[in-house]
Parts: C-alpha cells; structure tokens; sequence
C-alpha cells in the first residue's frame, strides 16, 4: 500500500489503486478549496462570534449537539455543497455520466472531555462497508481547517485485506434509516448500533494530513479511525462518496473479507449529470431483495423531524 500524491493516472486506474488499498491525495482541484471556504463560512456564521475551532470552549455538548443538528442537515442538502462536490469530481477526472455521489457530509472531532457522540461521533476501528457500503465505494475527505496529527485520523493498512474480528452483524442499513431522526439528540452515549473492530489495535497506525485545499481518497474498505482528539481544536472536515456504474456492473472493487452486516447504502447515491439514482431493478440485481417494510433512503420529513444529521 502506498500514498500517492496527484497520480497522472487515469481515473479508471486511480479506483483499481485505490481498491488495491492505496491512498491518494489530489491538490489542484479548484472545488475542493472552494467547497472548504464555503464550509468555513457557514462555521463562521454558526459559531459567530467564536472561533469554530474553540466552540467547545464557549458552548456545553448539548448546546453544541443542537446547534450542529440544526445545521449539519442544511449543509448536506444545500445546492452549492452539491454544486461544489459535483465539479469535484469532473475536476479530478471521473466520468459524470458513469459517476454517483452521495450528499457531502460535515464532520466533527472536539477534543476529548467534549461532545463525541450522536452529530459529533469519534468514530473507532471500522470499515465503511460495515455500514452498508458497496465494494465499489470511493470515500473522498478534505479539511476544513489545517489538520493536525492528535486531531485528524488514521488507517491500519495492513488490515486492508485481512480480516479483524468486528460486530458489523448488529448493523442493518434499512433500521440504521429509521433511527437516524434522533441522532442530534445522542449528547452522552450512542443509541444506534455503529459497527466496530473488537479489541482492535493498530501496532503502527498511518495518519496522512492533507492541506487545506487537497482531498484525500480512500476505498471504503479500509480500516480507519478518528484519532483520540487531544489537539485542543475541533477538528472539521467534509466527506462524501462515489461509486462508478461499469465497477458496479462488473464486479470491481476492494475485497470484503469480514462484511455481515445486511442492506445497501447504494440508493443514497445520484448520478452526476442526470441526478437520477439507480434504478431499483439494478440495485435489486446487484444487491438483493429488501424486506417489504424496509426504509430504503433516509426521509427525515416523514420521521417528523428536519434537525437530524449524521457524525
């Protein structure tokens, strides 16, 4: 496994990477410095008249739970953020019409002693596809602020394609949608189920510190966590993930060598160009029939609540 900064590959070549294990860092894309300086500006307007990175010194953690629950949702669903992630991805090269993204999500990491659950969840030992995610999934993460070594996160790599011992079977994406309604109000432990490494220790942890300005890409099947935050600063990012269509079709992706838990996180996905998901004759071929009363796609109009956001 290697770190790769800005490859000349094509983007065909950089996922096959990218599914073997490695990381890539990519530094010359216009949208990501600005969706960092839009993201900077809604902070600022949030936390007006602290300082974003000290907002835990200014606010206890169910005030900062509700502030963040409040917002998070409008970010994720606002047409600029989608706008910025859309170029984003042309920009690095990527087939729009073959390319499906999932809304950009904003993440916290306060130092320890803070809130570090519900919207600001630290995450431990885990993969992405123990929550729901296809093989084929690209996960991109880029700071908001300049990261720091004890306030960032990191990989194992070689547990890549090793199997850890996990509690991914406690997870089914379908109820995961159902409970999501209350995750702003989780201010002291978590009330879902978060699937995780058991008694899991990295010997030599790997953390890559992007710039301001860069994102990093990483397969969803790696083995990462957020770092114990010991930095004195919150730490602010933006994620968001890509599947391509023919990786779908012909079965490319990383390895799953310890995945249990049940449904797909796949319907969350929209096309580029057309906006349109996949259909869901292809995702039942892909991935199976759903139970009959599953909730396929998180609505929070119809749990009743529009504050609901995710870690």
């Amino acid at each position: 496994m290697t770190v790769v900064v800005d490859p000349s590959d094509t983007a065909a070549t950089l996922r096959r990477r990218l599914f073997q294990g490695d990381i890539v860092v990519l530094t010359r894309l216009p949208g990501v410095r600005a969706l960092a300086e839009h993201t900077r500006e809604q902070l600022a307007d949030l936390f007006a008249p602290h300082d974003p990175q000290r907002a835990h010194e200014y606010y206890n953690p169910s005030e900062l739970a509700s502030m963040l629950g409040r917002w998070k949702p409008q970010f994720i669903h606002s047409r600029r953020a989608g706008e910025l992630v859309r170029e984003i991805i042309v920009q690095a090269g990527f087939l729009a019409d073959r390319s499906f993204y999932d809304a950009p999500k904003p993440r916290t990491s306060f130092p320890q002693g803070h809130l570090t659950t519900g919207v600001a969840f630290a995450f431990p030992w885990h993969r992405d596809v123990w929550y729901g995610a296809p093989a084929q999934q690209v996960n991109w993460w880029l700071p908001v602020f300049d990261v720091l070594p004890d306030n960032a996160m990191y990989f194992d790599p070689p547990f890549f394609a090793r199997e850890v011992p996990n509690d991914s079977e406690t997870f089914d994406y379908y109820r995961h949608n159902a409970g999501r309604a209350h995750t702003a109000r989780q201010v002291t432990h978590e009330t879902q189920p978060r699937p995780r490494a058991l008694d899991h220790t990295a010997d030599h942890p790997l953390t890559v510190l992007p710039s301001t300005g860069a994102v990093m890409l990483f397969s969803g099947a790696h083995l990462h966590a957020t770092v114990p935050n010991t930095s004195g600063r919150a730490r602010f990012s933006v994620d968001f993930r890509t599947v391509d269509s023919d990786d779908l079709h012909s079965g490319s992706g990383a390895p799953l060598v310890d995945v249990r838990c049940t449904g797909t996180a796949i319907r969350d996905f929209h096309n580029v160009t057309t906006h349109n998901t996949l259909s869901e004759r292809t995702v039942i071929e892909l991935f199976g029939q759903p139970p009959v009363d599953a909730m396929l796609v998180y609505d929070p109009e119809l749990q009743g609540d529009t504050t609901a956001g995710r870690g």
